[in-house]
């Protein structure tokens, strides 16, 4: 063996060892958890594949299905299993190995007996440095009694620990299937869920249980699984994030808009631009990525109602010119099918973006998209929270647009009560006047500096974007300068 008794074990799946704050500690033994189609034999397989890429003895035994199923398993996942050692125990062909032998203990408890020995025989002779035992549910069934199962653990542990193993063992997580004794047994515990909503893709996650001796991310974690096995997004914690204060500003570049506000959005702060759809909200927005871009900032927008192509030929009409930022790496623009995409995996990606791109202006358009297509929409808003907190301690101007229920200005309901996050708030209207209709926008708080508390009107024209005070014409304000 060539693990050191402190050192980790990391297990190949994206995002968990970030979790587990590096890996598993090493010559233990564990348990993972979940219902069927959870995932459990992909990260088992991983786990052994990230051995096998760093040199390691791997073995996989098999108590639930035979190779054939197993290397199915990995080839819909591009999995190269040649350097794998694969043994199956049946639990079915225990009981004739038992048929000459004279026994006054229970049959089931022979068998369970034997197949506790075949396991421990087979770990001995692999000399392997990992293990996945696929799964425990087979040997629970033969168990007579909690005691004998029990036992049969405790021999396992023991046998993984003298060997110096890592092991993993799999087994399904479900109260209904009654005794759990080996979460108490084992070295740690990880938990697979699924979730199936009325409409959209499977949504799950990953929580660790226990970990004994070692410190971990509590909580829920997103996991998705494609082609390639599992990744998760660990939740963000704000704390974790570097503390950065400035007083730098963002200015529109719309002269109207800088005045309202008494200036710039600064960095670090948080912008809610409300109301009804087709009032201006996505254009302000683009206002404030192109001017980011001509200071050579760089700015993400995250799109959730509307097409790239559509949304950069629209915002090219309008005099911004969002390919060549694009192309000179000032503008990040990624769009989302909120049903497809996990909340937790969206904000890993922001989070990314921020990261390893540097954005500094973030804008997430709309938001109502991205909740109104995910259930549970009170742990969505405390993500959203928690997502807005780290932002801000990154130094990052968040621009959030909400859209309101209806097109006029009668019907300002919306379903989000989120304007506490902000600390700047526009909102946008479709005001009747006379045979025309106009567009107004209106700064309904601001933290910190003051605001005008004037209506003004939004004008959106050819190639060119302006506000003006209220029922007053002027010449536009061209957005290419």
């Amino acid at each position: 063996m060539n693990q050191e008794r402190d050192a980790l074990v990391p297990m190949g799946v994206s995002g968990l060892d970030d979790v587990l704050r590096g890996g598993l500690s090493s010559r233990g033994l564990y348990f993972v958890g979940g219902a069927p189609g959870t995932g459990k034999t992909t990260l088992g397989l991983q786990f052994l594949l990230e051995g096998q890429r760093r040199g390691e003895r791997t073995l996989f035994v098999t108590m639930s299905q035979d190779r054939s199923d197993l290397e199915r398993i990995a080839a819909s996942h591009g999995f190269d299993l040649d350097g794998i050692a694969i043994e199956e125990i049946s639990a079915v062909n225990l009981a004739p190995g038992l048929g000459d032998r004279q026994t006054v203990i229970d049959t089931s408890d022979a068998e369970l007996s034997e197949a506790g020995h075949k396991l421990e025989t087979l770990l001995s002779k692999s000399g392997a440095e990992r293990v996945v035992i696929d799964s425990l549910f087979e040997m629970r069934l033969l168990a007579h009694d909690p005691l004998s199962y029990r036992r049969e653990l405790l021999l396992l542990r023991d046998t993984v620990a003298r060997l110096g193993a890592t092991a993993l063992a799999l087994d399904y997580s479900d109260e209904t299937l009654g005794d759990r004794q080996l979460e108490g047994i084992v070295n740690g515990t990880i938990f697979l869920e699924l979730e199936n909503p009325a409409y959209g893709a499977t949504m799950r996650q990953v929580h660790v249980g226990k970990m004994r001796g070692q410190v971990f991310t509590e909580g829920n974690h997103s996991l998705t699984i494609r082609t390639g096995g599992l990744s998760v997004f660990p939740r963000v914690i704000p704390r974790d994030a570097e503390d950065i204060l400035s007083d730098e500003e963002i200015l529109c570049g719309i002269d109207g808009i800088d005045e309202m506000l008494g200036g710039g959005l600064l960095l670090g702060t948080t912008c809610l631009i409300a109301g009804h759809s087709g009032t201006g909200k996505s254009t302000l927005c683009t206002a404030y990525t192109n001017a980011a871009a001509q200071d050579d900032r760089v700015a993400a927008m995250f799109l959730f109602e509307e097409r790239p192509a559509i949304f950069r030929r629209r915002s090219e009409d309008l005099g911004f010119q969002l390919e060549q930022q694009q192309a000179d790496g000032k503008l990040i623009l990624r769009h989302f099918e909120p049903a497809e995409m996990s909340p937790g995996e969206f904000i890993q990606t922001v989070v990314d973006t921020v990261e390893e791109k540097g954005a500094e202006i973030v804008v997430i358009d709309s938001l109502s998209g991205f909740l109104g297509a995910h259930p549970n929409g009170a742990d969505l808003i405390a993500q959203l929270h928690t997502l807005l907190t780290y932002l801000s301690r990154r130094n990052v101007l968040t621009i959030l647009t909400v859209t309101q229920h209806g097109l006029l200005k009668g019907d300002n309901h919306s379903d989000l009560d989120i304007s506490y996050f902000a600390d700047v708030a526009l909102l946008l209207r479709n005001d009747e006047a006379g045979d025309d209709l106009r567009r107004t926008v209106t700064c309904l708080k601001k933290r910190q500096g003051d605001h005008e508390k004037r209506v003004r009107e939004l004008i959106i024209g050819d190639r060119s974007v302006d506000v003006v005070p209220s029922r007053k014409a002027s010449r536009p304000y061209l957005a290419v300068v």
